[in-house]
């Protein structure tokens, strides 16, 4: 039973998929900028009882915590992969957008309960200092998008902070279009109302980003690579009469990893078989770490030991 390793396996670099040095002083200004607005909403929103302005100041906190995370990925992408740390430090930011969005969902969760019982009997909101402090964040949040667009450019992790940037200026304006109905009109109302539709939008954000989130930390195959046109593919390289035990998952957001067991002919070069496969994988699949182990028609496999662990859809032999 041979094993064949990839001879620049990727576990070995600690190279970043960020461009090095691109905004990193524009993003820190901006985090900074933006945590100070955070505070200035929440403790405005509790003057003015407004938890629309509270619930933007919470929706403005996102975006600054994704760009906190942005930093630190370029930080610690750089720091190079070790005996310990054999893929490097990438999953780290997984690992804190899956904390980041679950303390979002509790806090969605209260500001719609907060928003529900004030329908029923909403409070004097002071609409000019709503209007202002909303006012306020606009503007921050378009020179923080400003900040960032350049290296929103080069890098779809910053990009992601940029969007989120763009989608918090959208709800201030709606928070001021509220500030303008409870100042003209004393339609106090509007401000619960808001604060379940800025919930809702949060909710719906969350939702949609936790579920790669959730892919890589389970280990599953990425989302759009078809397993079962996977093993067609390997099976369809000269010299593989079989593949078993294929597992795929994510490294980080980049890099896709595979091991599979190939079954070879009895006049097959093994080696030779498996230089095909990989390139079939990486030019195919977008698939550059590949760990694969070859044995001959007849011979035991190794792994079945251990054949428990696999699912039972993707033990093929």
């Amino acid at each position: 039973m041979a094993h064949h390793h990839e001879g620049h396996d990727h576990a070995g670099h600690g190279h970043s998929h960020l461009p090095s040095g691109v905004g990193d002083g524009a993003i820190l200004i901006a985090v900074i900028v933006n945590l100070g607005l955070t505070v200035a909403q929440i403790a405005g929103g509790y003057i003015a009882d407004s938890t629309a302005l509270i619930a933007d100041g919470v929706h403005n906190l996102s975006d600054a915590m994704a760009l906190v995370l942005a930093f630190g990925a370029r930080r610690l992408a750089r720091r190079p992969a070790s005996p310990a740390m054999s893929f490097g430090w990438s999953r780290a930011e997984i690992i804190a957008a899956f904390v980041n969005y679950i303390a979002l969902i509790a806090v969605s969760v209260w500001l719609g309960i907060e928003a529900l019982g004030r329908l029923f009997d909403p409070p004097q909101v002071q609409g000019g200092l709503v209007m202002a402090l909303a006012a306020l964040a606009l503007v921050i949040d378009l020179a923080t998008a400003a900040l960032v667009w350049r290296a929103s450019r080069e890098s779809v992790n910053i990009r992601a902070a940029f969007l989120h940037n763009l989608a918090d200026a959208a709800v201030s304006v709606a928070v001021i279009f509220g500030g303008l109905l409870i100042w003209a009109f004393g339609w106090q109302i509007a401000d619960p109302i808001l604060t379940l539709a800025i919930s809702v939008v949060i909710m719906w954000h969350v939702v949609r980003e936790l579920s790669p989130v959730m892919r890589m930390l389970m280990l599953a195959a990425p989302d759009g690579v078809d397993h079962q046109a996977v093993e067609e593919s390997l099976r369809a390289v000269p010299g593989i009469d079989s593949v078993h035990h294929i597992h795929m998952w994510q490294i980080d957001e980049h890099r896709t990893a595979l091991s599979a067991h190939l079954v070879m002919g009895p006049d097959a070069d093994a080696p030779g078989a498996v230089r095909l496969a990989k390139a079939m994988l990486r030019r195919d699949f977008g698939i550059d770490h590949a760990t694969i182990e070859t044995e001959r028609q007849g011979d035991p496999c190794g792994d079945h030991a251990h054949e428990h662990d696999d699912h039972a859809g993707y033990d093929h032999h």
